[in-house]
């Protein structure tokens, strides 16, 4: 007779459930491998399990047919693992994890809390048996002869070795493990029991033998019989394809023993429960804790929960039970000799966001996470050998690049002395009240500034543009500098003296740039613009992101009042030469260029041409136009008119002269 049914009604874990239990058996997963790595059962700081999360926790070895699929599994994963859903899985599974003993009742910094395992603390004078299969429910799935070793060591205190010797042993047949693979053991209370005491399948109905391995497996008809069809669809017997292929159909997760039964009743005496958890270990599907089973498609649809697990919240008692009042960071000596030594060491420039994250375990997610950023950096800035370099930058002082400390020789600004017959200077320079034609608001014009030659910098804009134009000119491109002078105040932070921040260029890759506040200059652009085909003119816009990143946009445009063509460029070149050796004036070098131009120029122009050949103050280029008969605005553009070269120095502007 068959034995009577189970009464009580089952109700599946639903979705967000599962995607609970996936987001512990990830993190349970995550304690085990590193304990495995260590031969000793370790703690685990939360910052650590949220870095570590990854599919391989749940699959090792995928089949190829997984891998769509587990990629999609593995995006949704890294997408939701951070701090958050560790400590929301940490602290509402306390059927699994603590806090390392010895950290209980005391207040403790959120960087200083390790997580362990609940079944590492059972009771190691109950029977050994009962212990393993306790282990192995806590995992919910087959582990490795290392795993297991390492947790029992935890309980036992008897060497790893010991239990790797001794593991294998009862995995002979007629124990109590079996070999899920090669080196993966499985309690044998996870294989369906088709061998009833007292009974054999030959003294009864065939129907009433399956009802009774159903009620001794504790199973339901919901869990079962619902599911013969779909299984005679996909053809399910003891191996991985058809397995998967039901799983598949199926597409909710399933117990492994619901799963054993369902191939038992198509099987029958051809059914091998061993094998066919075998065929399923091997398969292309995933396992819960809980035990069920799921194709890698039904994975990837509860991992998308994560994020949802993530955001559940945390009560007052549940946080206190747990553990994770977090404290901000008590920064004493050690800590700061510990990272003084990182940064000194580091031969590069440190972001604290990435010290506190690879030193101390705290995450932008950590609830002290501001002001232990701002403690730890305010304490670095004050050791010897570290400089602040901007946001939260710090690097080793010698570490800096001399370069960035001065002016290179092709930007300084030489000082010439040129006289004619009579003694007089012919390179005059006036104040901007005697200056012509516009050209006291032409000299103030950003792009007619440059290094060495710049208004002076305004006060700190507290709400500057985040956009600016700027415009690459001869001689930087030479050197790949970029003069500051061309951007609005408080673009770049005024403080402190020398800025590391990034560039992020047209292609995508990523550059570090070095700031000088005191140069004003802009270095580390050299292999940038050795793309770009122009030799002066090239403009692009620069976009800040962060305080120490910027994104630039570059479309192939020009400036045109500094663009020339490569004939023009090898004319200046040769003037430069010549200029050099004949020691020309530059009033002669402004009087030969104009000559090139009939129609005339403008200022800028000018400007970038006379400098092009020889690096010159703007007001001087702008006080010679001014100062000469033979200079005179037409149009807007400045002209030169050779028949009046001989009348010289407009007399009328002596008293704007500024004497040398």
């Amino acid at each position: 007779m068959a034995a009577a049914a189970i009464n009580n009604i089952y109700v599946p874990p639903t979705d967000l459930e599962l995607a609970a239990i996936l987001g512990g058996d990830l993190i349970c997963n995550a304690i085990l491998k590193a304990s495995a790595e260590a031969n000793r059962a370790v703690s685990v700081r939360a910052s650590e399990l949220a870095r570590t999360l990854s599919v391989e926790l749940l699959s090792p070895e995928p089949t190829e047919e997984a891998m769509p699929s587990l990629e999609a599994v593995a995006a949704t994963i890294k997408n939701a693992s951070d701090l958050k859903l560790v400590r929301v899985v940490l602290v509402k599974d306390q059927r699994r994890f603590t806090i390392e003993s010895g950290q209980a009742g005391a207040r403790t910094s959120a960087r200083d809390v390790r997580w362990t395992l609940w079944s590492r603390f059972i009771d190691k004078n109950r029977p050994f048996h009962s212990n393993l299969l306790e282990v192995f429910n806590s995992i919910g799935r087959p582990a490795t002869i290392s795993e297991l070793a390492s947790e029992l060591q935890a309980i036992y205190g008897r060497p790893g070795e010991y239990y790797q010797e001794m593991l294998p042993r009862l995995a002979d047949p007629g124990t109590s493990l079996f070999y899920a693979s090669p080196g993966i053991l499985a309690p044998v209370e996870w294989l369906l029991k088709t061998e009833l005491v007292g009974y054999h399948p030959h003294d009864y109905a065939r129907d009433d033998y399956e009802a009774d391995v159903q009620f001794y497996n504790f199973l339901r008809d919901e869990e079962t019989y619902a599911h013969f069809a779909l299984a005679e669809e996909a053809n399910l017997g003891q191996d991985s394809a058809s397995i998967s292929a039901f799983l598949a159909k199926l597409n909710q997760p399933l117990s492994a023993l619901a799963l054993q039964f369902i191939a038992f009743h198509r099987l029958g005496d051809k059914f091998n429960a061993e094998a066919f958890y075998k065929a399923l270990y091997a398969s292309n599907c995933l396992s819960l804790s809980n035990k069920m089973w799921m194709s890698t498609d039904c994975a990837a649809r509860i991992a998308d929960l994560l994020n949802e697990v993530a955001t559940q919240e945390v009560d007052d008692d549940e946080e206190a039970n747990s553990q994770l009042a977090a404290m901000p960071l008590e920064i004493d000596e050690s800590l700061i000799t510990e990272l003084s030594e990182e940064v000194l060491n580091a031969g590069d420039v440190v972001d604290i966001v990435s010290l506190l994250d690879k030193k101390l375990d705290i995450l932008p997610s950590s609830p002290t996470y501001t002001e232990d950023v701002a403690n730890v950096l305010s304490a670095l800035r004050n050791q010897e050998g570290i400089v602040w370099v901007g946001s939260t930058r710090v690097i080793a002082d010698n570490v800096i690049p001399g370069y960035v400390h001065s002016v290179p020789e092709i930007l300084n600004i030489p000082e010439y002395s040129f006289t004619d017959l009579e003694g007089n200077e012919v390179d005059v320079l006036l104040e901007d009240e005697g200056l012509e034609g516009g050209l006291d608001r032409d000299v103030r014009n950003p792009m007619a500034q440059d290094v060495l030659d710049e208004e002076p910098v305004g006060p700190e804009d507290t709400n500057p543009p985040s956009t600016a134009r700027a415009v690459i000119k001869y001689h930087h491109k030479q050197i790949g500098t970029l003069p500051m002078c061309l951007f609005p105040t408080s673009f770049f932070p005024q403080e402190p003296t020398i800025l590391n921040v990034d560039f992020v260029l047209p292609g995508g890759q990523t550059v570090s740039v070095w700031v000088n506040n005191d140069t004003r200059l802009i270095y580390g652009l050299y292999d940038w613009y050795q793309t770009i085909p122009i030799d002066s003119g090239a403009t692009f816009t620069l976009e800040r992101v962060a305080n120490s990143r910027y994104i630039v946009h570059y479309n192939g445009e020009s400036e045109m009042p500094l663009f020339f063509s490569r004939n023009r460029m090898n004319e200046l070149v040769e003037l430069q030469q010549r200029a050099e050796d004949e020691q020309l004036p530059t009033y002669e070098l402004v009087r030969e260029i104009m000559e090139h131009y009939k129609k005339g120029i403008e200022f800028l122009t000018l400007q970038t041409e006379v400098n092009i050949i020889r690096r010159v103050p703007r007001r001087l280029t702008a006080s010679i136009l001014s100062g000469y008969h033979c200079f005179f605005q037409r149009g807007g553009a400045w002209v030169y008119d050779a028949k009046k070269q001989s009348q010289g120095f407009d007399r009328s502007k002596r008293k704007y002269l500024i004497k040398n």
